[in-house]
This record gives structure tokens, C-alpha cells and sequence, in this order.
């Protein structure tokens, strides 16, 4: 492994570090904001380590972070943002294409945006099990250690997200069928 490539790993299990720190976050902003620091350092990386598509789409995710963080801006809160930054990203790939194996990145970074976009946080973290394992693909080709890394700890973690939430829903549904009355539970 030549030393740029070195260096490449090495920065991007920091973009691993700073991705669990927007995990850790409380507000949507916060995440955005901490989201868009840990892609920018993954474009460090992926540009180290020959990943051009994953550079270059991974800019416009910033840009689309930029774009959901002022979300209540008139021009940004059209229903057609998610498409258009899509879009955006489609084109791109063509003049960054790798290779075949360049489709997994393109293909699940596109639909995490439209499922950024257009999701709430369950069907988010359901989206992310399938986006996150097309981008983990791509990352295992290149290689990128940390990129790989980072896509396990995204699925691990909607995977935690989803049960989690899950139990939840079951806990306010029982307290709710307790304090039913018999009647309205038979209209249920």
C-alpha cells in the first residue's frame, strides 16, 4: 500500500468518527451540520484513494445537506430539491464513471437522497439498510476501510433505530388498549 493510500484509510476512519458523532446528535440541523463536516472529509479520503464518483457525489451530498439544513427557505422547500439534487448526481456519474461497480454508489447515494428527502425517520432508517449496503459495496472495491466501516455503523445503527422505535410503538399501543373501555375496544 503506497503511503497516499495510507493516508487515505487513515482519513477516512476519521470521517468514521465524526459519522458516529452526527449519530449522537439531537436536533436535525446538528446532524445536518456534523453530517456535511464528516462527508467533507470523506472526500479527502476517497480522493486519496482513487474514488472519483464517491468525491464528486459526496460534494453535491453536502450541498444537499446545505440544502435540507434551510429547508424553510421558500426556493429550498419545494418537493422538487430531492429530485433535482438526484439528478444532479446522475449526471455527474457519467463524467466520473469508474467502472461498473461505480453504479452502487451512484444508485444508493441518489436514494438516500430522495429518502432524505421525502421520508420520515422509520422509512429513513429502513431506506438506509438498502442504500448504505449499495454504498458499502462500492467501498469494498475502491477500498476504503473507513467507508466501509462507516456504512456497517449506518446499518447497525437504523437497525437499533428500527427496533427501538418498534418497542416503542408497542408500549403506547398496550397502554393505550388498557385504557380503553370494553367498547371501544371492540370497535377496533
Amino acid at each position: 500500500m503506497q503511503p497516499i493510500e495510507i493516508a487515505g484509510q487513515v482519513i477516512s476512519l476519521i470521517a468514521v468518527i465524526l459519522s458516529f458523532v452526527t449519530y449522537q446528535m439531537k436536533s436535525k440541523k446538528g446532524i445536518m451540520v456534523m453530517l456535511s463536516i464528516a462527508t467533507g472529509i470523506s472526500c479527502i479520503a476517497y480522493a486519496l484513494l482513487g474514488g472519483t464518483v464517491a468525491l464528486v457525489l459526496n460534494l453535491v451530498s453536502i450541498v444537499r445537506n446545505i440544502c435540507f439544513y434551510h429547508k424553510d427557505k421558500k426556493i429550498l422547500s419545494s418537493k422538487a430539491v430531492p429530485i433535482v439534487l438526484a439528478l444532479i448526481m446522475g449526471v455527474l456519474s457519467i463524467f466520473t464513471w469508474e467502472g461498473a461497480h461505480s453504479t452502487f454508489f451512484v444508485v444508493g447515494l441518489m436514494l438516500n437522497t430522495l429518502a432524505m428527502g421525502y421520508f420520515g425517520p422509520q422509512k429513513l432508517r429502513m431506506s438506509i439498510l438498502l442504500t448504505s449496503s449499495l454504498i458499502m459495496i462500492y467501498n469494498l472495491f475502491i477500498p476504503s476501510i473507513g467507508g466501509t466501516v462507516n456504512e456497517v455503523v449506518a446499518i447497525t445503527s437504523s437497525v437499533i433505530g428500527l427496533i427501538r422505535y418498534a418497542n416503542v410503538n408497542k408500549a403506547d399501543k398496550a397502554a393505550k388498549e388498557e385504557k380503553e373501555t370494553p367498547y371501544e375496544a371492540l370497535e377496533r
